[in-house]
């Protein structure tokens, strides 16, 4: 039966053949619409709290830009807005793929706060840089330190484009801007404060973090402090403990920290806990070898150091003295180096010379917001 079917079929002329029609311009219209345009780059738009509603806290992941495949980088933000008005604070974690600290920070914080008695709200990226976070990178997808190249660009490198969308989104609503930060791989650092002591309410922010030092800064060397400071934006960087790990005395003091500076700016009721004078120091200096070899270090954190103080040890394979490495100037070790081992240039610890900067500012608080 198969067979003579077969044959029949192979008999028809091909006039007799079934043709397909011609597709119709329905067809056609629909058959163009199945294939995407290609589109320019997406509109960056500002996150603007009013849009959230009120005594809730939002949940959302935000487009920046794109991945090779075309699909958007994405970072998670949350908005914890409060009943009462008040300012925005926004609080920005993980802007280096590997620095963990400040993303439990404001976890902590966040479930800590009662809506109900907040005035104002909270912005807050806890990783902003999700290409490197989802790496387990420091630096981002482009090799690039985050960074280093804020305010960014609409037309530039893969990392300028990122931190360009990230700057028009996240900081058009921010009055204040607390940025936290820890140390790179294979080094450690004491919980301290990047700020401009020129600003009275950018020191004041820093003090009320309590961090054992505050290291002055103008900054202006593409770090998204400056640019939020650019913005008229209060801003300091937290410089809270160790990469690559959660370090729970450090997420406490980070979390305590900024509820200070939420009792500071009358967006909570309560008493702030300060127990401890930091240290100012009025600029820093990274310390580097000038031989490789073993180091043996002769300082811990937030020691004090005398000048020609002794700092480290070079030893060769042999375990003999090649040199002794001395401090340049009195000063208290706010970072150093995890690795003893060390190529000729090793920056091994980060030294801040203690004292104010040369000008300061008139004294002024920092202002208290009242509903």
């Amino acid at each position: 039966m198969w067979q003579s079917l077969h044959k029949k079929e192979n008999l028809m002329k091909p006039s007799e053949k079934e043709k397909s029609p011609p597709p119709s311009d329905t067809q056609i219209k629909t058959l163009s619409r199945s294939v995407a345009p290609s589109r320019p780059a997406q509109l960056i738009e500002p996150i603007l709290v009013e849009d959230y509603p009120l005594r809730a806290r939002s949940e959302f992941f935000h487009n920046l830009t794109e991945n090779v495949l075309g699909q958007p980088y994405q970072t998670p933000i949350i908005i914890a807005r409060g009943r009462h008005a008040g300012p925005t604070l926004g609080i920005t974690a993980a802007l280096h793929g590997n620095e963990l600290n400040g993303i439990r920070i404001i976890h902590h914080l966040l479930a800590s706060i009662d809506l109900e008695k907040l005035h104002g709200s909270l912005l807050c990226a806890p990783i902003v840089n999700a290409p490197a976070f989802a790496l387990g990178q420091r630096e981002f997808a482009d090799g690039v330190d985050l960074n280093h190249v804020f305010p960014g660009r609409q037309d530039g490198t893969p990392s300028q484009q990122y931190a360009y969308a990230f700057r028009k989104s996240f900081l058009p609503d921010c009055q204040y801007l607390i940025d936290i930060h820890t140390a790179s791989e294979g080094r450690i650092n004491t919980m301290y404060v990047r700020a401009d002591l020129q600003s009275e309410e950018a020191r004041r922010m820093a003090m009320l973090m309590n961090p054992e030092i505050i290291l002055h800064g103008r900054s202006g060397d593409g770090t998204l402090r400056t640019a939020a400071r650019n913005k008229g934006i209060v801003a300091i960087t937290v410089e809270a403990g160790n990469p690559s790990v959660f370090q729970g005395h450090i997420l406490y003091e980070g979390e305590q920290g900024i509820r200070n500076v939420l009792h500071a700016l009358g967006m909570l009721e309560g008493d702030t806990q300060i127990h401890r004078t930091p240290v100012i120091c009025k600029s820093s200096k990274w310390l580097r070898t000038t031989c490789g070899g073993l180091l043996e270090t002769h300082c811990s954190l937030a020691q004090h150091i005398p000048k020609k103080g002794s700092v480290a040890t070079a030893l060769d394979p042999f375990g003999n003295i090649k040199h002794v490495y001395q401090a340049p100037f009195e000063g208290i070790v706010i970072g150093m180096a995890a690795n003893p081992v060390a190529t000729a240039g090793t920056r091994f610890c980060h030294l801040g010379q203690v004292g104010e900067p040369s000008v300061r500012a008139s004294s002024a608080d920092l202002p208290v917001v009242v509903s």
